[in-house]
């Protein structure tokens, strides 16, 4: 009896911890690196990296088999970063929106063997070559362009930041090829802001419309004075300069500003899912535009770790290398033979209320962007 009792007591402490063990969660560490020398494009770029933050903590909430959880990297340069990360053994990396050295990010990525979704756009990191994986490969300059160019814009000026000239050079790149011309005067607006406010008439003498690429308060500053000097001339800026900053900078005289971004579903400005969810626990001053960007970051990190069946980084630099599809804020999308996640752009307009979608994109580019079921 005692021998029984003893073989009993055994087996329900196995089944026991069997099932304990089934319920704890597995926990992924991913690390986060952020420039806390950057200045120029801070809120923005704060902003992107808690959009990713917020988004772990929403998928947290609606798994009860995994946790993300972040790990904020100190080290600035991408070598020494991912360094840190994979002896740290977390699961991936997300980068910010601005990247110093993407040369750099992306041999580091091979080297360390760790898996890097960047928010960075922009050609510098489309490669097939590497562990760096983007939700956000498209700048919006060539959309932005092609809008202006349906308005009617034929001539333009450009005032652009003194900063992440690499982002720059490529944001009025991609408007010319969607404008169809290049901007007649370009001005780096920066040092002396007073003297060169006082240029902006001259700049924008005889133009259709000025063109910003500028952050959320400089690009609020250049608004403000462009209306007081040529009102009624349209204004388009990069999505630099989205955040809940700028319409309370720039006041009524924000009113019309366009930019494009990724066109996320009907339910995503609304009051359930993500954006509830952010709105109830956190707040509702970050744009859907930014949080957006932080889902779909996670979205794809959620589907590579089904794929994968661990939270191992070398077997999820494997996975996410043959990833295919993800259900995006857009809906379902497929990945591009890069890995990057092309979405549909739209065009947004600031209001006293934030940015409202005006109009979507109905380019060919996002023909892998398929009708389907509203995503979580």
């Amino acid at each position: 009896m005692t021998k029984r009792w003893v073989v009993f007591s055994a087996a329900f402490l196995c089944i026991i911890s069997l099932f304990l063990w089934r319920g704890t969660p597995e926990i992924v560490p991913v690390a986060l690196l952020f420039d806390e020398r950057d200045t120029t494009g801070a809120v923005v770029s704060r902003q992107a990296l808690q959009s990713v933050v917020l988004a772990m903590e929403y998928f947290n909430s609606r798994s009860s088999s995994r946790k993300f959880q972040p790990v904020l990297l100190s080290e600035t340069d991408p070598s020494s970063a991912l360094r840190t990360a994979a002896e740290r053994n977390v699961s991936a990396v997300v980068g910010g929106i601005s990247v110093p050295s993407p040369s750099l990010l992306s041999e580091a990525s091979n080297r360390f063997g760790i898996t890097v979704i960047s928010l960075a756009p922009g050609s510098f990191l489309a490669k097939g070559d590497d562990l760096v994986f983007r939700p956000r490969p498209d700048s919006g300059g060539r959309s932005l362009g092609s809008e202006a160019k349906k308005r009617g814009m034929t001539n333009y000026s450009a005032i652009v930041s003194g900063f992440e000239s690499g982002y720059v050079q490529e944001f009025i790149r991609d408007f010319e090829a969607g404008a169809g011309a290049p901007p007649r005067r370009t001005m780096i607006f920066s040092g002396d802001l007073n003297k060169q406010i006082e240029d902006f008439g001259r700049v924008a003498s005889g133009m259709d419309a000025m063109l910003l690429v500028l952050p959320d308060w400089l690009a609020a500053i250049a608004l403000r004075e462009l209306r007081l000097r040529t009102p009624g001339l349209p204004v388009y800026a990069s999505n630099r300069a989205v955040s809940h900053r700028t319409p309370l900078l720039a006041g009524d005289t924000g009113e019309g500003l366009l930019t494009a971004a990724v066109l996320p579903r009907e339910w995503f400005p609304g009051g359930s899912g993500f954006p509830g969810f952010v709105a109830d626990t956190y707040g509702e001053h970050i744009p859907p535009i930014t949080l957006s960007i932080g889902y779909d970051a996670i979205a794809m990190l959620d589907a590579v770790l089904d794929r994968a069946g661990t939270t191992d980084a070398g077997a999820v630099a494997r996975a996410m290398a043959g990833l295919e599809r993800v259900e995006s804020s857009a809906g379902p999308a497929s990945l591009d033979a890069g890995g990057d996640l092309p979405l549909p752009q739209g065009i947004f307009s600031l209001t006293k209320q934030g940015w409202i979608p005006v109009s979507g994109s109905s380019s060919p580019r996002f023909s892998s962007v398929t009708p389907g079921e509203i995503p979580r």
